[in-house]
């Protein structure tokens, strides 16, 4: 089901605030995964905006969120190089996982999410 939020991470946000957590017993676990650049040209512009996109899933009525910021080109590199990476750190369905721990499939299973690039 990976690929399907292709409007921006603003679409994908607000689509995920609409979902009943009345009928999920177990909650929604909501992986949303963005490329630093998209954020801002630089670091307090991408903190600035992230507080911004985190408030409005809020306000949205959103509920849980498990948020990475990166590069798709980081995690590639750690399946080729994962002595560079020894505390690479993912959130993945609730939880937080060291990258290089996860077996081949797993890693490429969260390489081939969304990786939003857009607003």
């Amino acid at each position: 089901m990976h690929g399907r939020d292709t409007k921006g991470c603003v679409a994908s946000m607000k689509s995920v605030a609409k979902l009943s957590y009345d009928a999920a017993q177990d909650g929604i676990s909501y992986t949303f995964s963005i490329i630093p650049s998209t954020l801002g040209k630089d670091k307090e512009m991408q903190v600035s905006n992230l507080v911004t996109l985190m408030d409005g899933y809020f306000e949205e009525t959103g509920h849980h969120i498990n948020v990475n910021v990166m590069e798709k080109s980081t995690l590639l590199d750690a399946m080729d190089h994962p002595e560079k990476y020894p505390q690479l750190t993912i959130r993945v369905s609730g939880y937080a996982v060291n990258f290089i721990k996860l077996t081949r499939e797993q890693q490429l299973d969260v390489i081939h999410r969304t990786f939003h690039d857009k607003l």
